[in-house]
């Protein structure tokens, strides 16, 4: 069991090291595609926003009755939640996909 743990560990912080110095590396290079990050983040965002909109259609087609008993209001509760928290991601993304539309306006002056 504690080698699983330890073995787990020592992978995780190998990926983590391996990423930094990719990423420092493309860093140093100024090699940064910021027209693809600008795609990739306006798609997180429209995934997001069709999660939101399959998250309301859920709750406005529950049976009207106690179909979920005394958990109807924690069921409710939590698709509010998660409504909140892709919208939360949703802003996010459009948010980072301006910086990296900026940023590319200003790498192709």
């Amino acid at each position: 069991m504690k080698t699983a743990k330890y073995f787990t560990i020592l992978s995780i912080s190998a990926f983590m090291v391996v990423t930094m110095q990719a990423s420092s590396f493309a860093a140093d290079q100024g090699v940064v595609n910021h027209e693809a990050l600008v795609h990739y983040f306006e798609g997180e965002a429209k995934k997001m926003q069709a999660k939101i909109e399959e998250q309301k259609e859920a709750l406005n087609h529950k049976p009207h009755s106690s179909f979920f008993g005394k958990h109807g209001q924690y069921i409710e509760e939590h698709v509010a939640y998660k409504i909140g928290k892709y919208e939360k991601i949703a802003i996010e993304s459009l948010n980072k996909a301006a910086y990296h539309k900026k940023m590319a306006a200003e790498q192709s002056k």
